[in-house]
């Protein structure tokens, strides 16, 4: 099994080292893609391997900005320290926004499982009075995800769209693919309308057509907002965005921690499977 998932990882992993993943960003760039790299990991142990996950974080701007590399950086708040304490966390995290400030870039906070989401919210907030430079990401298949956005985007904030990888019990989640969606595209309207600079994260045929048409019929500059994809699927979807003057930015990840996190995303949802097949050889 671990063989058979390397050999699929090789495709839509950068690597295990910071190079691999400059590497992915570059070759990305050169075909007028952006990217948004993630170190792989989440709920750190100990408050030091919290530090040590911030402090590759800090090095992995470092690298990006001596590349030139067109990438921002995403990062989970439980990776960071999340699971023992929200202070741990959050100081970890300033740490990484701050340096990303530093050197002209953004970072990106990814929501996690529901256990997380009003810590993840929070924090964001309470960071974002201090810091323009961060954005947080929002899954469609919450019910809350609405009024969260409503909030976000109130506050100036910038959100990542997403449908939402997580299995979560039906009475805070929509269990049905088109309530998923629905709710996906309210929140995305909504997102578009406003000056905030969203990120539509899906690879929904359906929803990249429907925020285009509402984009169109709006008058919002293509500049405006970002699609953003995942590394290694439908690859020429993301040029011909990319062609058509949108902004596409795909998630990169990379890390040591490629097996156990591919192997959690399996077993959560059997989708997550199924999608990676069905894209293997776009």
């Amino acid at each position: 099994m671990k063989g058979f998932l390397l050999v699929l990882a090789r495709r839509y992993i950068a690597g295990t080292e910071r190079r691999d993943a400059i590497g992915a960003a570059l070759a990305l760039n050169a075909l007028g893609l952006k990217a948004t790299i993630d170190n792989l990991g989440e709920n750190a142990r100990t408050a030091v391997d919290a530090e040590c996950a911030a402090k590759e974080y800090i090095s992995l701007l470092d690298d990006i900005k001596a590349s030139g590399a067109d990438s921002q950086v995403s990062l989970k708040l439980t990776h960071m320290g999340l699971g023992l304490s929200k202070e741990i966390a959050k100081r970890n995290t300033e740490d990484v926004v701050r340096k990303a400030r530093e050197l002209g870039n953004i970072v990106r906070i990814d929501m996690e499982g529901s256990a997380f989401t009003q810590a993840t919210i929070d924090t964001f907030l309470e960071l974002r009075e201090k810091y323009t430079n961060l954005g947080v990401a929002l899954q469609s298949a919450l019910k809350r995800t609405v009024d969260d956005a409503r909030l976000i985007a109130s506050k100036g904030g910038s959100i990542r769209l997403v449908k939402g990888a997580y299995r979560e019990p039906p009475s805070i989640a929509y269990a049905d693919k088109k309530d998923v969606d629905r709710s996906f595209g309210l929140v995305m309207k909504e997102l578009l309308a406003t000056d905030t600079r969203p990120a539509i994260a899906t690879h929904d045929e359906k929803l990249i057509d429907e925020a285009k048409r509402f984009a169109v019929e709006k008058g919002i500059p293509k500049n405006s907002f970002d699609f953003e994809m995942l590394l290694g699927i439908k690859r020429k979807r993301q040029k011909r965005l990319s062609d058509e003057g949108y902004n596409v930015r795909v998630y990169v990840p990379y890390g040591r921690d490629w097996f156990p996190y591919t192997m959690r995303r399996l077993r959560e949802r059997k989708e997550n499977a199924w999608f990676v097949l069905r894209n293997i050889l776009d």
